[in-house]
């Protein structure tokens, strides 16, 4: 219902009449608010929500402001005529002229206020016009004849919705393929937002440790951006964990010799402590089989025991330590006789065992299980990283109880063990230290979740292409270069596609971005993945992962897939434009969370990446947003994007085979 407020009265100036006409909601007062606008008018005083910008403030937009204004003004203009031209009150006016003249005289000012909600019409206008006096006695005619005409036209103006002319609206033109290509690659080139994510994913929320608070507040901030960028049904997927655990402090200095010399160490992860500070012999443990362990039995106790010799750590600088072959293994940069990745399921993704030198993971068990007997403080393992540089990885068991009566674990910086084992491996000279280790378990279970996204599919959306990255990291540093930059590459990619729908360009199968959770412990939250949507696997057209830090994207391992290169290099020819592009390739690539779908079936492949760096900040105290390189993220965030929407309009499904 609306309300016509009219009030006439002598001007300031000598020809000026005031005037505020309301028409307001029935929920919403407006009176109130009209007579203060014409309060303003006559105090000289501009109404500071004149502009259609004023409504943007109040989460109205501008579709439709002309015509309200154009209402606005009719309706005020009419209540002019029709009240106070008409009304009985006592009004004053000079310098009379003929009535015609009423119609032009101009409108000097209107302010508009509203949420242009034309079902529902809610807005405010005052004006200020000029108004001659001598007609008066034709007001009569106006209010008898004209006035009941126009106000019945002006009611139904108001009463229903404007409507534009009805027309056809011609249906967005499809860009070709190449287009698209260059569009998502201008996009993310000019309006790129990865390193104000990763600068707030890195620095203000910091490490996210499986597990964490950190890790779910991470969580909660890539959805809120996925929402941000227009994505649909974005999610927080639940899965668990037996328990969590949190890093204290590790402590080991020398005391014989004493040499006043403090040692590097860190803990591994989801390991016990020491139980107190304990001063014990460094032990060599040279046995390779059960029958082995026996010479050291009734030798233990308390010992700080060392399992292998030092690492072979290539120098910074050496060209030998970057990958040699296309074959060679995503995160396994460092030369064969460093420290190497166990795939083993005992010791999970992301170990640091020598599987040149070291037992196996059955025979570690064994191990692990004598030291504890024999009741040895701790075991260490070098870092093999150069120049202090500390790592850490490991992962939960099923028995908490039985993890928190383990031995503790630690990695020591390599110039240290080297240091160590040096001195340990004397004839008849001791080698004491003393150590303290201080670490958390948190019962369990605890609920961890993958952040899901969405851009649907216009064609086919129940077929998937998956654009993924891990969003936990470990906790030495701020697991910036593992993986807040692939996380920030997915979040990029997912804004440009969210954006290439809203201009019409939407692409034919869903394209689903997946921040998975505890990759660092085992592939956890893409395995938990694949087991949640088992039923749609088969309807899922490829995997895309992004997890070897700052470098260039060089190209994809297609994992063996030979049937693929010719459904796949002819869609890629735009990335060759691009600085670092080397293309496709029938490489194996592992430790990530393409893993999971590729044991299933589904095509998955992780980016082949320039090292940059890598080895030197993955899993350390150096992971830090300084060394995050934003050209080659760009570069990254454009092979992602042209690749996946590329894969998501094919004719058909990828073959499996």
């Amino acid at each position: 219902m609306a309300d016509g407020i009219v009030r006439g009265r002598e001007a300031v100036s000598s020809r000026d009449c005031v005037v505020a006409w309301t028409c307001k909601h029935a929920e919403t007062g407006s009176a109130a608010t009209a007579q203060q606008t014409a309060n303003n008018r006559r105090a000289g005083i501009r109404n500071p929500q004149t502009s259609a910008a004023s409504c943007a403030r109040d989460g109205s937009s501008h579709n439709h402001l002309p015509a309200l204004r154009q209402v606005a003004s009719a309706l005020a203009l009419a209540s002019v005529v029709l009240n106070v031209l008409g009304s009985q009150q006592k009004v004053a006016f000079r310098n009379a002229s003929d009535f015609d003249s009423l119609w032009q005289y101009p409108i000097v000012s209107v302010a508009f206020y509203g949420h242009n909600n034309l079902a529902c019409p809610f807005f405010v206008v005052s004006l200020t016009c000029g108004v001659p006096f001598t007609m008066l006695p034709r007001l009569l005619v106006v209010r008898c004849v004209v006035g009941p005409m126009l106000l019945a036209g002006l009611c139904g103006w108001v009463a229903h919705p404007i409507a534009a002319p009805a027309r056809e609206i011609a249906p967005v033109p499809r860009y070709s393929a190449t287009e698209i290509d260059r569009w998502l690659i201008a996009e993310i080139r000019t309006r790129s937002e990865i390193m104000q994510n990763l600068e707030y994913l890195s620095d203000r929320i910091g490490a996210r440790l499986t597990g964490s608070a950190n890790l779910e507040k991470a969580n909660k901030w890539t959805a809120q951006r996925m929402k941000d960028y227009g994505l649909e049904n974005v999610r927080l997927e639940p899965w668990e964990i037996p328990y969590g655990w949190e890093r204290g402090k590790a402590e080991m200095k020398l005391v014989e010799p004493n040499t006043g010399r403090t040692l590097l160490i860190a803990s591994r992860g989801w390991s016990p402590g020491t139980n107190g500070r304990i001063t014990g012999d460094v032990v060599l443990l040279k046995a390779r089989n059960k029958a082995e362990l026996q010479a050291y039995k009734g030798h233990l106790k308390n010992a700080v025991v060392l399992l292998q010799p030092p690492a072979r750590v290539a120098p910074i600088l050496d060209p030998t330590a970057q990958p040699k072959t296309k074959d060679e293994p995503k995160k396994d940069a460092a030369p064969p006789r460093e420290p190497q990745k166990d795939t083993s399921a005992e010791s999970s993704v992301g170990s640091w065992f020598d599987e040149h030198r070291q037992p196996g993971s059955a025979f570690i068990r064994d191990v692990l299980a004598f030291l504890k007997e024999e009741g040895a403080a701790c075991e260490v393992s070098d870092a093999g990283k150069p120049h202090g540089l500390l790592v850490t990885t490991g992962s939960w068991g099923s028995d908490r109880a039985a993890a928190e009566q383990g031995i503790a674990r630690v990695f020591m910086a390599h110039e240290h063990y080297a240091l160590l084992y040096r001195l340990a491996a004397r004839d008849n000279e001791p080698t004491r230290v003393e150590v303290e280790i201080t670490n958390t378990f948190i019962p369990g279970p605890i609920t961890v979740y993958n952040t899901i996204g969405e851009v649907r599919g216009r064609e086919k959306p129940e077929e998937i292409v998956v654009v993924g990255a891990h969003l936990d990291s470990w906790e030495l540093a701020s697991g910036t270069t593992d993986n807040g930059t692939g996380s920030c590459v997915v979040l990029e990619t997912a804004r440009v596609v969210a954006k290439l729908a809203r201009e019409g360009q939407r692409p034919k199968r869903t394209i689903r971005f997946c921040l998975f959770s505890g990759e660092e412990q085992g592939l956890w939250g893409s395995r938990k993945y694949v087991e949640k949507y088992k039923a749609d696997l088969p309807k899922h057209a490829v995997a895309l992962i992004h997890d070897t830090g700052t470098g260039k994207v060089m190209g994809f391992g297609l994992q063996g897939r030979k049937t693929l290169l010719p459904y796949l290099e002819p869609q890629l020819e735009s990335l060759k434009s691009l600085d670092g592009w080397r293309g496709l390739d029938l490489g194996r690539l592992g430790g990530t969370d393409h893993l999971p779908f590729e044991a299933v079936g589904v095509p998955g492949f992780a980016c082949r990446q320039e090292m940059d760096e890598y080895r030197l900040t993955h899993h350390t105290q150096t992971d830090t947003f300084d060394k995050a390189k934003e050209p080659n993220l760009i570069q990254g965030a454009q092979v992602m994007a042209v690749t996946a929407v590329r894969i998501a309009n094919l004719p058909e499904l990828l073959p499996r085979k």
